[in-house]
């Protein structure tokens, strides 16, 4: 019998939680961040992604490489942003929509390119343009992590699931070992991340 998604990512963040404690200073847990989320939006929400959410308090913002982990709520706004963005730009350049329909992009199979962020892509990391998403179009690969950005849209699955994700995550942590092309390094009791 496999383990549920949910409760294969929780062995993964424990670890990661439990080398933030050991290692970093203290990660502030103010909630100024609370939760004001439609119950339709967070009916979209898979359990494994879930169960990041009620994570994240216990890390630092840059955890990630290149990327802040997001709250619930802060998932929320970047998915309305970047939907209302893609709806500004088919209204104003027809020939993009003409182009790119969000209907037949979603109808693809989870980890397929896109060029549009679609309604299917979960946000729970995001800096400067830049947001790491769950996909959770059907298929396959539903469930796996991919990349979208304004300048070069979405190229595709980056890694099998969030359990793929953070268990990489907590092995380059314990090891100091590369994840995503960086360096883990702790100077002062803050994480960087070195190219």
């Amino acid at each position: 019998m496999t383990d549920s998604p949910a409760r294969s990512l929780t062995a993964p963040l424990t670890r990661v939680q439990n080398w933030v404690e050991s290692t970093l200073a203290p990660v502030a847990t103010d909630d100024d961040d609370p939760a004001d989320v439609s119950h339709g939006w967070w009916e979209r929400i898979p359990a494994d992604l879930a169960v990041l959410f009620n994570h994240v308090d216990h890390f630092p913002p840059r955890l990630l490489p290149d990327h802040d982990l997001l709250t619930l709520s802060g998932a929320h706004r970047v998915w309305t942003m970047w939907l209302g963005i893609i709806d500004d730009q088919r209204n104003r350049i027809p020939e993009y929509a003409a182009v790119y329909d969000p209907a037949t992009l979603s109808a693809e199979p989870a980890g397929s390119p896109s060029e549009l962020f679609l309604p299917e892509f979960i946000p729970f990391a995001d800096l400067d343009g830049s947001t790491l998403f769950l996909d959770t179009r059907p298929g396959a690969r539903s469930g796996c992590i991919a990349e979208y950005s304004a300048t070069g849209a979405s190229e595709g699955e980056l890694w099998p699931s969030l359990t793929d994700l953070f268990t990489t995550l907590a092995n380059s942590l314990e090891s100091g070992t590369p994840f995503a092309g960086h360096h883990p390094t702790v100077t002062e009791a803050t994480l960087y991340w070195r190219r």
